[in-house]
């Protein structure tokens, strides 16, 4: 079945939110449906769509309709794990990373962001940060929400204001990037197995997200990209495709984490 999209509004319509709602219809290509008081099961069934995005006071917020499964932004588990930062604490992707001031972090599975936000807390002001998101919506949802979620520490809300969200497809960005364009590129790819307790905080990922796996060929072009370091996210019960897992050199994971963070440094001249 071809996924439609439809834009609406909260059901408390305000000139702004009507403003918001008609710029995203323009900005994704989808129709605007005024929401005149109607339930989201009768704009579903008045536009015909499968999803709608739905323009709130506050936020934006996606649904589909087969499944029932809402997506907002939201920053994961950046909160705990930037506060434990802050407070001189470890973490296992920025051990992995190993960012200095001043370099250059690019996010090929940006997702919400959480990682990116680490990366950018660790450079501070220096950052630059690029998430890339391939699915259009997700990505607008994405951008809007780092720009406007605050948290309760002013550090952890400005790293989430230094990520710069592109809207691309990590293996087309990656074949046309630079070389050496980047000091580190990320990857947090899907993979058919999920980590049992995970379901709660990801699963609209899976369901609103792109499932392409890991590709051995956007990782070798992230080999020419990256000047030090490709880092890849993954359970660490489940070995990387193909080539990949010949080009790790080291990998970062406490004894009881149930994902860990291969690192490849002897990258390819492209």
């Amino acid at each position: 079945m071809t996924i439609s999209l439809a834009v609406t509004t909260a059901a408390k319509l305000t000139p702004t939110l009507d403003q918001i709602a008609q710029e995203l219809s323009a900005l994704l290509n989808s129709p605007y449906v005024p929401r005149m008081g109607r339930s989201l099961p009768d704009i579903f069934e008045a536009s015909e769509a499968s999803r709608l995005l739905v323009a709130g006071a506050d936020h934006l917020r996606l649904y589909d309709g087969a499944s029932g499964a809402e997506y907002f932004y939201h920053p994961n588990m950046f909160l705990s794990r930037g506060s434990v930062i802050l407070a001189g604490g470890p973490d296992h992707f920025l051990s992995a990373v190993d960012l200095s001031p001043g370099e250059t972090l690019l996010d090929c599975t940006l997702g919400f962001a959480s990682e990116s936000a680490l990366a950018s807390l660790a450079l501070g002001g220096t950052a630059k940060v690029v998430g890339l998101e391939s699915e259009p919506v997700l990505a607008e949802i994405t951008r809007r929400g780092l720009q406007t979620f605050v948290l309760r520490s002013a550090p952890l809300t400005a790293a989430l204001r230094r990520i710069e969200v592109v809207t691309a497809d990590n293996r087309l960005y990656l074949e046309f990037c630079e070389t050496n364009a980047f000091d580190v590129v990320y990857f947090d790819p899907f993979f058919d197995e999920r980590l049992s307790g995970s379901e709660a905080s990801i699963s609209p990922l899976f369901v609103f997200g792109n499932p392409a796996p890991l590709s051995p060929d956007a990782v070798e072009n992230a080999r020419r990209v990256a000047r030090r370091c490709v880092v890849i996210k993954h359970p660490g019960h489940i070995e990387l495709p193909g080539p990949i897992s010949q080009w790790v050199t080291k990998t970062h994971g406490g004894r009881k984490s149930r994902v860990v963070y291969s690192v490849l440094e002897n990258l390819s001249e492209g």
